[in-house]
């Protein structure tokens, strides 16, 4: 019984030492595609999307890469006014907010000969972004002519902006299986954004009822490091 535990064990593991010899070469070559998530193994949700970053390897040693964005947010909430000449009667009016965001960068990247598992890489990506937004909140009551009217305010393009810049990267992709990596990466890059102009739409049936001129929301330029804090997780196809 011993010498078949034996001869078992020497078979299993020449067959490991063969499969690991046949799979030497994990790194993708000319004309393989790469689609990444984001890897939070600590977090309670550990496979996250926060955009789409998809990779062509035009050979063993280069790829371009676009990383792609969108995002959409809609929320209300009722908005209760108590009737001045009437306390026991209320009116409700909605507060309504819409934000839809997108951004893409485009890259390229220089891989190096690192291991038969590790792919260490140079490269850089532009970064472009936007965000449109739209605001309409109840501000009060008014009493105009006998009849009840709330107040509103419409903030169009407040919270909006654009975004271009550009980064310098350095990442690495290590293979645990041919086609399955796990990588980091970070950069050091500059941004300039610049937040929309908006402006501020009041009920015309409001006392003194006056729309402002534009209000500006200015523009900021960044240039330093930066880093993504979860670790990519990759494959190959």
């Amino acid at each position: 019984m011993k010498k078949v535990f034996t001869t078992t064990a020497l078979f299993v593991s020449m067959l490991t030492l063969s499969s690991i010899a046949q799979e030497s070469d994990f790194k993708p070559a000319a004309g393989a595609n790469n689609l990444e998530l984001n890897f939070v193994p600590l977090n309670g949700k550990p496979i996250q999307l926060t955009y789409i970053r998809y990779r062509r390897f035009l050979s063993e040693k280069t790829a371009l890469r676009v990383g792609i964005g969108l995002s959409y947010s809609s929320s209300k909430a009722d908005s209760v006014f108590m009737n001045p000449t009437n306390p026991d009667q209320k009116e409700v009016q909605v507060y309504k907010s819409t934000k839809f965001g997108w951004s893409i960068k485009p890259g390229f990247e220089k891989h190096f000969e690192g291991t038969n598992r590790l792919s260490p890489y140079i490269g850089a990506e532009l970064d472009l972004a936007g965000q449109s937004a739209k605001e309409v909140t109840p501000t009060s009551y008014n009493f105009t002519d006998n009849k009840p009217t709330i107040v509103t305010e419409k903030n169009k393009s407040k919270g909006g902006f654009f975004r271009a810049g550009v980064n310098l990267l350095a990442g690495f992709d290590c293979y645990i299986t041919k086609h399955l990596y796990l990588g980091s990466e970070l950069g050091f890059g500059f941004q300039y954004v610049k937040y929309s102009d908006y402006k501020k739409e009041t009920d015309p049936l409001a006392p003194n009822a006056k729309n402002p001129d534009p209000v500006s929301q200015g523009k900021e330029m960044n240039i330093g490091p930066n880093f993504n804090s979860s670790i990519r997780l990759g494959y190959i196809f």
